[in-house]
């Protein structure tokens, strides 16, 4: 017998969970079916757990440089079973936010089970036929494992199989110099590990503005990791108890790497298999749900969001996109989703913000592009923190319109949105430059790289007056 609803769910993680708990209060019979827990990769293997190994790795870095601020250094002694427990005892703390019951009050329909969509309207689970006009695919993405021989029959590592053991390899390969492969490769080396990152692009983290990378990479390589961008991995295999990474590089040439454990951390693929998509005519590519400006899959009334459609993978972006669809499902019209103003951060220490374009994308679609950029070392609170490295670099057009910036520093991520919105209002870096915040702030640093707007104004300005005295003097 089959159970009627308005909407049915498909995963139960930040994207699944914010489309469930928007139509139920709206008023829909909704019914949300997970295969595991709720809560997603972000609670259970990605944001939350990661942050918390991070503030860890943090102090342990403090300690071993205290005396940057008056205290003898020392170099604690680290053990792996109580720097797991402690992020476990973290993610505990957070995880109340999405127990099933919390949903379930809300009137949702919380179902453990395997779903498989049987028509373009019926999904079935654990025996139960349950019917909807609407159908959301919102299952997520995974590790990514990259065909290298040897690999899966010696054996990996990934973010979800680290964060269930207690112990940190002596050392490691770590397969990809994207924001999981450069976070982890920082945790590992202030844990102890002898670390080397492949990457077979030229660059790491290859999204971000080439200052930021130029100097991401000085700050891993002063802290010992090895970086070694242009290589891939092309074999793996065991000898005397070690795993041997056998990598080339564009040219041809080959090296081996010797290490007691490799991490994979190149990639995502979407979870798309066995839920029947492609037998009525959901388009899928490369594993990821094919989907439109408004998230509609090729197939009518069936939708998708988050990280199943493979596009930028981050919790904020799942719950934003999230609202979007709840709105274009449920209400007449279309809202077209927009990622012009979405914010990310890589949770290395100094973080990095990013909003907008980098300056080699505005100067490809741009004229006449400015940069205006501030060192932390000139920042007065950064200096007293004793977190003086890195810099923020706004990228604008002559208008003075932000076109991006980048933040490389402390508290990045929270000092990006203060951009975020000024985008999103259309202000230009004239407005930041006038607004008053808090001495002494980190915040100082937007208002220092936004002044320099006005000096920039003011020199063309006079230059301007100089050509037109020199010209009436002739």
């Amino acid at each position: 017998m089959s159970e009627q609803f308005d909407v049915i769910v498909i995963g139960g993680g930040t994207a699944g969970l914010v489309t469930a708990s928007g139509c139920a209060r709206l008023g829909r019979r909704v019914a949300m079916i997970e295969r595991e827990k709720l809560g997603g990769d972000c609670l259970w293997t990605g944001c939350v757990p990661t942050k918390a190994l991070l503030a860890t790795a943090k102090l342990v870095a403090q300690m071993r440089h205290a005396d940057r601020y008056g205290l003898l250094p020392h170099a604690p002694e680290i053990s792996p079973r109580a720097v797991m427990e402690s992020m476990r005892a973290q993610r505990r703390a957070i995880e109340h936010h999405d127990d099933p019951e919390k949903f379930r009050k809300l009137g949702i329909d919380v179902i453990e089970g395997e779903a498989k969509l049987v028509s373009r309207s019926e999904v079935e689970v654990g025996g139960r036929r349950l019917i909807a006009k609407d159908i959301v695919l919102a299952t997520g993405a995974r590790t990514n494992v990259p065909p290298v021989a040897g690999l899966k029959e010696n054996g990996f590592l990934d973010h979800v199989s680290f964060l269930a053991q207690d112990s940190f390899p002596a050392s490691l390969v770590i397969l990809g110099g994207g924001y999981i492969g450069i976070e982890f490769a920082q945790i590992f080396r202030r844990f102890g590990s002898r670390v080397v990152v492949v990457e077979m692009l030229d660059e790491i983290i290859n999204r971000e503005d080439h200052d930021v990378i130029a100097r991401v990479r000085q700050l891993l390589v002063d802290e010992g990791i090895e970086l070694r961008t242009g290589w891939a991995a092309k074999a793996v295999r065991r000898e005397n108890g070690k795993k041997i990474v056998r990598i080339e590089n564009k040219i041809g040439e080959t090296e081996e790497i010797d290490v007691d454990e490799v991490f994979v951390a190149s990639g995502r693929r979407g979870n798309s298999e066995n839920l029947g998509l492609e037998q009525l005519g959901v388009r899928v590519e490369k594993s990821f749900v094919t989907v439109d400006k408004y998230l509609s899959t090729s197939v009518p009334r069936i939708w998708a969001c988050g990280d199943i459609h493979g596009g930028l993978q981050f919790t904020h972006v799942a719950a934003y996109e999230a609202v979007k669809l709840v709105r274009n499902m449920l209400f007449p019209g279309r809202s077209a989703v927009n990622y012009s103003d979405i914010p990310w951060a890589l949770f290395t220490d100094p973080e990095v913000g990013h909003i907008g374009m980098t300056e080699s994308e505005a100067r490809a679609a741009h004229d006449n592009v400015k940069t205006y950029m501030v060192e932390m070392a000139e920042v007065d609170r950064a200096v007293v923190d004793r977190t003086p490295a890195g810099f923020i670099k706004f990228v604008c057009d002559t208008k003075g319109r932000i076109l991006g910036a980048h933040a490389l520093c402390a508290n990045a991520s929270t000092l990006i949105a203060e951009v975020v919105l000024a985008r999103k209002k259309g202000m230009k870096i004239g407005d930041l430059a006038q607004r008053i915040s808090p001495y002494p702030s980190l915040a100082d640093a937007t208002q220092k790289v936004a002044s320099l707007y006005y000096q920039d104004l003011g020199s063309s300005w006079l230059g301007a007056i100089g050509k037109r005295i020199a010209a009436w003097s002739q």
